[in-house]
């Protein structure tokens, strides 16, 4: 939730988003996880190779037991979403990994604030490999 939120949160203010983490600790503390490549347009590749390798060195420290990595992207077509944008969330836990992708729409409300209304739809899962508690 706190990766949807904040994802929401930054379509309405920017209409896009850089991606981003968020982890958790043993003890259950969600903590933000960014990312800098040192280049102020990055590649969203290049920051998810980044974000992963630091939440894989953690995991394999043991010192997180959950991650979530969010990105903005196009829905791949073979899933046959209402809506081609979407969040792609990658959750993955200890013998748990899926892309929680959520559709969305932005609609401008304010045409000089620039203010958008971000809808977000029923969220799907897909399973895939781990790459953060990979074996």
């Amino acid at each position: 939730m706190y990766c949807l939120d904040f994802a929401k949160r930054m379509l309405e203010d920017s209409g896009a988003f850089h991606p981003f983490a968020a982890k958790i600790s043993p003890s259950g503390d969600v903590i933000a996880v960014g990312g800098w490549t040192g280049d102020e347009h990055p590649k969203a590749v290049e920051l998810v190779k980044l974000i992963t390798d630091a939440l894989r060195a953690e995991a394999k420290e043991n010192s997180i037991i959950g991650a979530a990595i969010a990105v903005d992207v196009n829905i791949p077509a073979e899933f046959s979403s209402p809506l081609p944008d979407g969040v792609r969330v990658q959750l993955e836990s200890e013998g748990y990994a899926r892309y929680i992708y959520v559709p969305y729409k932005i609609e401008a409300v304010r045409l000089l604030k620039r203010k958008r209304n971000v809808t977000l739809l029923e969220p799907f899962a897909v399973e895939i490999q781990p790459s953060i508690f990979a074996e």
